[in-house]
């Protein structure tokens, strides 16, 4: 069970297995230094990976914010691995490892500290959110009331006009019509022709007909209006509250509400970048300021004379 375990840190942070064995009990300490790291950095990332998709990303689902969190554990994991598997010690990756690491620090100690202040934030928000609202609320019930006032003015213009025609269609309900008709001819060979009288339907009776399907199409658009700004308000905060991103949720971060709010409320974040920071160079500086193991040591002696091997059978070619 134990030679399991040392076979899997082994491939766990790149070592080799049957090089290892070779080595002191000093390089297993190193390989275990290592791993813990390395677990320790993976754990963070996948909490704060799994929160980043909750409150950014917006994922509904529990199984897509778990692969989310193994995505941000599985990058640590190949960060982390560059840095343990430099033959040597190189400075400048150590460099570009620390400016990556007060990157994620700053990363990591923004998203711990929007869940410890998750209520202030929240609070906060939902400040932004009725401010929008408001502005949003006073354009859109301009524009709804202009539009109500159009159409209220053209309704009662063709009020009036229906009234009119009703009269003049009860006055006058048909219209009477003439036409002649050829009968025959006289003894001189004109034609004698007969005057017919009819009674027709008023025609205004059709124009106040498609006034008055205008004039519904407009009392329901009038209804329709009151209807919306009934619940206007709440339709626009529940639009804003959606688009909240994490522009808006910075902001609400860093404001002088919360984090700015005073020196403990700093100082605490202070505490926790600084925690992260020397979390995430935990790797990075025992590789470059420890002592090498000899299993280190070893990889770098089989490096140099198989890089002398190689440099010899080409000087003699």
């Amino acid at each position: 069970m134990k030679n399991f375990w040392i076979k899997f840190l082994c491939w766990f942070i790149g070592w080799d297995y049957k090089l290892l064995n070779e080595c002191s009990v000093a390089s297993k300490k190193s390989l275990h230094r290592y791993a813990g790291a390395v677990m320790i950095l993976m754990l963070i990332w996948a909490y704060i990976g799994y929160g980043m998709a909750n409150r950014y990303f917006k994922v509904e689902y529990e199984f897509a914010k778990v692969i989310i969190a193994v995505i941000f554990s599985f990058m640590i994991w190949m960060i982390e691995r560059q840095i343990i598997l430099i033959v040597g010690k190189n400075v400048w990756i150590g460099c570009f490892r620390f400016g990556l690491a007060v990157i994620m620090a700053c990363i990591g100690a923004t998203i711990i500290d929007q869940t410890i202040f998750g209520k202030d934030i929240d609070a906060q928000t939902k400040n932004i959110i009725n401010e929008r609202t408001d502005k949003q609320f006073a354009y859109e019930k301009q524009v709804i009331e202009e539009e109500r006032g159009k159409n209220q003015i053209e309704l009662d213009s063709l009020t009036i006009q229906c009234e009119l025609l009703t009269a003049e269609i009860n006055k006058n309900p048909t219209i009477s019509t003439y036409s002649t008709r050829g009968m025959g001819t006289d003894s001189v060979g004109k034609t004698i022709y007969a005057v017919e009288k009819s009674y027709i339907e008023n025609p205004k009776i059709q124009d106040r007909e498609r006034i008055n399907l205008r004039i519904d199409v407009l009392r329901n658009n009038i209804d329709d209006s009151y209807k919306r700004l009934q619940s206007l308000k709440e339709d626009i905060w529940q639009d804003n509250e959606k688009n909240i991103g994490i522009l808006t949720e910075l902001e609400v971060t860093f404001s002088k509400d919360v984090i700015l709010s005073g020196w403990q409320s700093l100082v605490f974040y202070s505490l926790v970048f600084g925690f992260f920071l020397f979390i995430e160079c935990l790797v990075v500086t025992g590789k470059i300021f420890s002592k090498k193991c000899d299993y280190e040591v070893f990889v770098e002696k089989q490096q140099e004379r198989k890089i002398r091997q190689i440099e010899h059978i080409l000087c003699k070619v």
